[in-house]
């Protein structure tokens, strides 16, 4: 997806003049860097940390309508979802794919049956695939959901949806962006604007990998910062609020301790909002909740009621399996970019996009990961808006919404290269999952016949596809790694505190660490991998 050359290239062209530069690397951020690099446009991508670092590597991983949003009247980000879905499983399907929902609705349920199946009637109308949601018998459902209750079962329903890695999502549509021309720096902090007049012209950016600082003009700057979107303004000398960051906590089950078929929507028995229990070939997500968050940015954690409130939703309906604590493996929490439009619930703010501009600087919040073509669009045809005549005609229109994202791979990947290599089922499947498209440099790069074996028990990873990580994938931190690439800390972070020694070699001989740089990326490895253990859960 990178080359090697993909940061110095962004470092050697800090001096010249962009039509935008973009602050935050989120799904948003990420897309509009593709938008306007397709464009012809002149585009470079700021993020201070890692692509994803932020909320779009802490989502509930759906691509979705979002099927509550009808209850609330919101069609429109309905529609916009649904169609968005759509087109991600026609173009995306080597990063989304299409899963199965259970609606096991009780006589007892503060929503009736008849009214989630009315809302799936409508689900059914705003979608493109041919999969319209059914009925299904108390047999099949306990089939599909093993443990599940069936005591006052009163209809149990179908419907389909999709889920992606966020992480690989975003990394993804970045590279697509790079690919057309646009350029990206990470570990790259935007401190202060330029000004020109009474104008934004610039950020001046702070190269955390060098510590140089540098002095970037552009015609545009966009703050795409996400939950950080105040943060920019507030450096930017602009005042006032425009997000209200919501919390959402999810925990990491095994499969083993819920071996489900399909994914599972269960209204939660405190308050009726929707928990969803989604597998994954490396476990179960169970999310999530929706509160107000008052804490930092920057390390949000899953509070112990929040783990709780996602517990008693599965405990009331797997009553026989029994979940408790001592069963989650992985616990996180995501700060969601919503619009501040005073709504006293944030499960009924709008997950509408909002763009504005002040001074020069052009600002984007609110959205979903699954719409977020839609949003760079807007945002790009907004800056050209700003743009000078000049550079403004040569715009070419939108055609993101046809444009597949790098990495494109064929539904049979895994199997092609189990017939072609050495490499064994489960882990050519992972390595598909993973890398796609690049998945055949994975025996280029072996060095032996062993690095095409996994690198500890109970993992899927081998030494081979950790280099290939190292050489495209834009890695610049261990956490960068474990956490995002490869998704290891999400789904099982004891596995990634004990693989850390193993990969210390791979490392040294790929990026060239010495023994004191692994040595502080260890230490930071372990201090950001705690939010994402059940022991880091406040």
């Amino acid at each position: 997806m990178f080359h090697a050359g993909w940061r110095p290239r962004a470092v050697a062209s800090l001096t010249d003049l962009f039509d935008l530069v973009v602050i935050g690397g989120g799904i948003t951020g990420a897309g509009i860097l593709l938008d306007a690099a397709q464009r012809g446009l002149r585009v470079l991508l700021l993020e201070r940390h890692d692509i994803a670092s932020g909320t779009s590597s802490r989502s509930s991983k759906l691509i979705h309508g979002g099927l509550r949003y009808l209850k609330q009247m919101q069609f429109r980000i309905t529609r916009l979802a649904c169609r968005e879905r759509d087109r991600m499983l026609t173009l995306d399907r080597h990063l989304v794919r299409p899963i199965r929902f259970l609606y096991p609705a009780l006589e007892a349920d503060r929503v009736p049956g008849w009214t989630v199946d009315l809302g799936l009637w409508m689900y059914d109308r705003l979608t493109t695939q041919p999969q319209r949601h059914t009925h299904i018998t108390p047999d099949e459902l306990a089939a599909l959901a093993p443990g599940i209750s069936l005591d006052g079962l009163e209809r149990a329903m179908v419907y389909t949806d999709a889920v992606a890695d966020d992480a690989a999502l975003t990394l993804a549509v970045a590279a697509t962006g790079f690919a057309f021309g646009g350029l990206m720096l990470t570990r790259a902090e935007a401190l202060e604007p330029l000004i020109d007049g009474e104008r934004i012209a610039g950020v001046v950016v702070r190269d955390v990998e060098s510590g140089r600082t540098h002095r970037v003009r552009a015609h545009v700057v966009v703050n795409a910062a996400g939950v950080w979107v105040d943060k920019v303004r507030d450096a930017f000398g602009l005042a006032g609020r425009h997000v209200r960051p919501s919390r959402g906590s999810h925990v990491i089950v095994s499969r083993r301790t819920l071996p489900l078929a399909a994914a599972v929507t269960l209204p939660s028995p405190d308050d009726g909002r929707p928990v969803f229990l989604v597998p994954h070939p490396e476990g179960v997500l169970i999310g999530t909740t929706d509160l107000y968050h008052e804490g930092p940015l920057d390390d949000p954690r899953a509070t112990r009621g929040e783990v709780a409130y996602l517990l008693r939703a599965v405990r009331e309906r797997f009553p026989g399996r029994d979940v408790t604590e001592r069963d989650v493996v992985g616990a996180f929490a995501g700060l969601r970019p919503i619009l501040d439009t005073h709504a006293e619930n944030p499960s009924e703010a709008s997950r509408e996009e909002d763009i504005w501009e002040e001074r020069g600087l052009l600002s984007v919040a609110g959205g979903k990961l699954t719409t977020w073509r839609v949003t760079a669009a807007e945002v790009v045809d907004e800056a050209v808006r700003h743009l000078p005549e000049d550079r403004a005609t040569i715009a070419a229109q939108c055609h993101t919404e046809g444009t597949p994202l790098a990495g494109t791979a064929p539904p049979d990947l895994a199997d092609r290269l189990r017939a072609e290599t050495a490499v064994a089922g489960p882990i050519a499947a992972a390595m598909a999952r993973r890398l796609r498209a690049l998945v055949w440099w994975v025996p280029r790069l072996a060095r032996d016949a062993r690095e095409l074996e996994p690198i500890a028990e109970d993992v899927d990873l081998t030494a081979a596809e950790v280099r290939v990580h190292l050489r495209f994938g834009a890695v610049l931190r261990l956490e960068d790694f474990l956490l995002r690439r490869v998704r290891v800390g999400l789904w099982n972070p004891q596995v990634a505190r004990a693989l850390v020694p193993t990969l210390r070699p791979l490392f040294a001989e790929e990026l060239g660490w010495t023994s004191g740089r692994w040595d502080t990326e260890e230490e930071a490895f372990h201090w950001a991998l705690a939010a994402w253990t059940p022991e880091g859960v406040r």
